[in-house]
């Protein structure tokens, strides 16, 4: 086993759902200027580079990152799905899901796309695909105790159908029991035939938020 980041780091060019604005460093203080260190002050949207959404995120009421314990954000068994071929644009249905054998102690799924390759084009933040609202149920009644679902696109819903990608927010957020997305994900180190031991999701702690920039670091074995 070794320890990987499944996350990105936050840089002035992490592409933004829909070609919103990234991440802006605006350097406070500066050695080099003469100051006795250096600083900085950072501005970036909560739903920016790797983070999880909460409830909150979607329903009015809904749960929000104070809401869960740090032992919500430990896994000790992640199922891998196998989308490798998705193209930009395209559609993902609970198909996908009825490939692998339902497993009642995963609790945590994570999709492999293999559309990391394209973050750096204008198709990773416009035409990314499109998780169809179906597939939280599936994963509820094929993963009962799955948590989070990670994936290595921006987000779940496209730019291009934003509907069906509001209606897909709330299938997986607005639910007796929330299947968390984790968006954005970096998979680049992760085959079909990895082995993930521990994974822990360390989201941004911040009062209040329905969504956070979220640190991944896993063991794996491949």
């Amino acid at each position: 086993m070794r320890l990987v980041y499944l996350s990105y780091p936050l840089t002035e060019k992490t592409p933004a759902y829909g070609g919103g604005e990234s991440f802006v460093m605006e350097r406070t203080r500066s050695i080099e200027r003469g100051d006795a260190a250096n600083s900085a002050r950072w501005a970036l949207s909560n739903h920016l580079g790797t983070h999880i959404d909460f409830p909150r995120h979607f329903v009015r009421d809904g749960k929000c990152l104070d809401d869960y314990p740090s032992s919500f954000f430990e896994f000790g068994k992640v199922a891998l799905i196998d989308v490798s071929g998705t193209v930009p644009g395209a559609v993902i249905g609970s198909g996908a899901f009825g490939k692998i054998p339902a497993d009642p102690d995963a609790d945590m799924i994570i999709a492999l796309t293999g559309l990391g390759r394209v973050r750096t084009s204008r198709d990773y933040w416009e035409r990314n695909p499109i998780f169809l609202p179906e597939i939280a149920d599936c994963i509820r009644d094929r993963f009962p105790k799955v948590r989070v679902f990670g994936f290595d696109t921006i987000s779940l819903s496209s730019w291009t159908d934003r509907e069906t990608g509001r209606r897909a927010h709330r299938a997986f957020l607005d639910h007796e029991c929330p299947v968390l997305p984790l968006e954005d994900m970096d998979l680049s180190c992760l085959t079909p035939s990895s082995r993930i031991g521990r994974l822990i999701v360390s989201p941004l702690r911040v009062a209040g938020a329905d969504a956070a920039p979220t640190t991944v670091i896993a063991e794996i074995e491949t």
